[in-house]
């Protein structure tokens, strides 16, 4: 065995065993596990700095990723989807666009960053990572529309999110129109969702001929991940095609299986998995972020900022004001809420960042700008989460039992 393959497994072991360690101490502490992974590992940075040289846009992308999009995907329910399947689609195609020019906008007029560039930034934002929203909607008794409204979107933004930055690189290197963008924006996506249909429907298939565990659990995992790796293979939305594999596989097993082992060997399994690799996801971020790297560019980070959050609000505040004149009547006015604070940046912004290649003019600053922004939006948005959650909630909840009371 290699000195370097060595180096490598006592690195992945001690981040596992920090990352547990962290998680087992704030499992039922107010702050978020997710946000103590980041702060430990922003620390160990400082510790150790030599780590953050062996973390790389593809150890996030095919060994972190693949893993958590599927689980989530897995776990979600299609008759739930269904129910706010219009919302995602518009969250996560137009709000993603507005997202990114709202804060390519931005860069553009407080930097004086060209404006493909600053695009770039904007693609790399656009997509959200709402681990600790979602984390406090888990702890709590809340509606099932609104936790799949959150989780759904985040999955569907990370797909959209990196197809729009492999447009904005190649806009940037000057092969590539702007007609012709759109074109293949709508043509990645559309292929990607094809292509994770197939996967999960081949997999489903597999493991309903077999009743062997292991055999069905490594034909979920192969899918999660083999489907990731084939889909990028060819340019398309490795992401997208593993939620719609994820989705797809896990309606084929619910619906032909309902209360089998093989069900709840599924939930253990993936779920076991999920954890162990959020937890590292996010002790890798912290590790990934140079804090004193990041004061040169505080100015475009704090515009960033600023920008991710006002696009956040327009995209889900406007339609739900329309909808409500139109309609008279929408989804609970504190669901909006929760779902303009679950906007937050993570993983998928972290390794896209990290991905920026050389040759992109402003390369160091346009990483800096996106390091910045998603540490703030995790720190500040992810640290208020559970307060948010449990705030508007028990509002609503205190709100329903006064009702009760009248009525009665």
């Amino acid at each position: 065995m290699t000195t370097d393959l060595v180096a490598a497994a006592q690195v992945v072991t001690a981040l596992v065993l920090v990352a547990t360690v962290v998680a087992a101490f704030t499992h039922r502490s107010p702050l978020p596990e997710s946000i103590a992974l980041v702060l430990v590992g922003l620390g160990g940075a400082i510790l150790f700095p030599t780590v953050r040289l062996a973390i790389s846009a593809d150890l996030v992308l095919l060994v972190l990723v693949p893993g958590l999009v599927f689980e989530a995907a897995y776990a979600l329910e299609w008759r739930d989807i269904r129910r706010v399947l219009a919302a995602l689609v518009a969250l996560a195609i137009p709000g993603v666009l507005l997202s990114a020019g709202v804060v390519a906008l931005a860069l553009h007029a407080v930097l004086g960053l060209p404006f493909p560039l600053a695009f770039i930034v904007g693609a790399i934002t656009a997509a959200t990572d709402p681990v600790a929203v979602i984390a406090a909607l888990r702890r709590l008794d809340v509606p099932v529309r609104l936790r799949t409204l959150v989780e759904g979107e985040s999955l569907l933004n990370d797909g959209t999110g990196l197809v729009l930055f492999a447009l904005a690189l190649r806009a940037v290197a000057g092969d590539l129109t702007f007609g012709d963008a759109v074109g293949l924006f709508a043509i990645t996506i559309t292929v990607s969702v094809a292509a994770g249909l197939v996967g999960g429907y081949l997999a489903a298939q597999l493991i309903r001929r077999t009743e062997h565990s292991a055999i069905q659990l490594m034909s979920s995992l192969v899918l999660a991940y083999g489907t990731y790796e084939i889909a990028a293979h060819f340019g398309l939305s490795g992401i997208l095609a593993t939620v719609v594999s994820g989705t797809t596989l896990g309606v084929f097993v619910r619906r032909d299986a309902p209360g089998a082992p093989i069900v709840r060997d599924f939930d253990v399994f993936w779920g076991t998995l999920a954890f162990a690799l959020t937890s590292v996801t996010f002790l890798l971020i912290g590790f990934a972020i140079d804090i004193p790297a990041l004061r040169g560019a505080l100015v475009g980070i704090v515009a960033g900022t600023l920008a991710v959050v006002a696009a956040r609000a327009s995209i889900v505040y406007v339609p739900l004001a329309l909808l409500r004149l139109r309609r008279g009547r929408s989804s609970p006015a504190g669901w909006s809420h929760v779902l303009f604070w679950s906007g937050l940046r993570g993983a998928v912004a972290l390794a896209a960042a990290l991905s920026i290649p050389p040759s992109v003019p402003e390369r160091v600053l346009l990483q800096e700008i996106s390091f910045g922004i998603v540490l703030l939006t995790l720190i500040i948005q992810g640290g208020t989460a559970r307060l948010l959650v449990g705030r508007v909630l028990g509002d609503q909840a205190e709100l329903a039992g006064d009702r009760a009371t009248k009525h009665a």
